[in-house]
């Protein structure tokens, strides 16, 4: 994993941001909305990054801690009165703090029963929101509603664009940290980490923990988003969006999960124009992905440029 920047790529970085931020002057309400959805999947895969590409540990119940995101940010607001924007600051600890005594138990295990563990876990946290109506609201819902300043979409584009853009630029920083290089070193070879004397299990759960309170705050900018919180969101099927997104893009890249959440939105907005399964299809172009470009769409990309400057060199 590439470790630091040159300046032509900090010139595209800021070129991107700049194009980001201007998009409400050129665009109409609808894309804008299809927009927030996309940066809200990129926070959400790339979180999800951090434990499948960074630590090598496969889980299949992050959308739990997204869930429990947009929960905080609806029980908050419904119960308490509390501003939606207060609860996505608190969004994060609590989504850590149940990531935290998650992973203390499942960082007990590894391979196919630690992802088995994740799952089990992950739907208790979705059965007991979807049955506790006195408090979640049930099947229901919990109805969020941002604040005046935040009802109008260049508005909440903007917010959102922040939030995402700091959000992922503190994971960028964890992920080149010693901290990331010792999940790299555990992801390579987990027995030669324990030999040299890694403590293996504190740096997965800390990931995991990490990984979850971002995950967090990607699920607290879905709630005032869709004006809702839903048990949908921690169940075992958005579980699947984050995985299809990062091996999509390329779980090796950095970014590789935001260009599998470009390809998982803005080609489920197609795909739903004519089918009524898009995750199916999405699926399908996934495994396609997979079998032909092994590290993908970015991967591909980036051993393409590598090749490249080999030649010129």
């Amino acid at each position: 994993m590439v470790t630091n920047m040159n300046a032509r790529n900090w010139g595209i970085v800021i070129l991107c941001l700049i194009v980001a931020y201007a998009m409400p002057l050129v665009i109409k309400d609808a894309y804008l909305f299809i927009s927030i959805d996309f940066l809200i999947m990129a926070l959400f895969a790339v979180s999800y990054n951090l434990l499948l590409g960074q630590a090598g540990m496969l889980s299949f119940g992050h959308a739990a801690y997204y869930g429990i995101g947009a929960y905080t940010v609806a029980i908050l607001y419904a119960k308490l009165g509390v501003p939606v924007y207060v609860g996505i600051f608190a969004a994060p600890v609590i989504s850590g703090l149940v990531a935290l005594a998650v992973g203390w138990f499942a960082v007990r295990v590894t391979g196919m029963y630690f992802a088995m563990l994740t799952l089990a876990f992950g739907q208790l946290l979705h059965t007991i929101v979807m049955g506790w109506y006195g408090f979640t609201g049930g099947d229901d819902g919990l109805p969020v509603m941002p604040p005046d300043w935040l009802l109008s979409a260049q508005h909440y584009y903007l917010f959102v664009l922040t939030v995402v853009v700091i959000s992922i630029a503190v994971l960028r920083l964890v992920s080149i940290s010693a901290f990331g290089v010792a999940l790299n070193a555990i992801r390579e070879n987990r027995q030669r980490a324990v030999f040299v004397g890694l403590n293996v299990k504190g740096y997965e759960l800390a990931a995991f923990v990490i990984a979850g309170s971002f995950a967090g705050i990607a699920g607290s900018l879905r709630a005032p988003f869709q004006q809702m919180a839903f048990p949908s969101l921690l169940h075992w099927g958005q579980s699947a969006e984050p995985v299809l997104m990062a091996l999509a893009g390329g779980i090796h890249s950095f970014l590789g999960p935001v260009v599998g959440a470009a390809l998982f939105v803005f080609a489920n907005f197609i795909i739903t124009s004519f089918s009524d399964y898009p995750l199916l299809i999405f699926g399908i172009i996934v495994l396609l992905v997979v079998m032909f470009l092994p590290g993908g769409v970015a991967g591909a990309v980036e051993g393409w440029m590598v090749r490249r400057k080999a030649r010129s060199a």
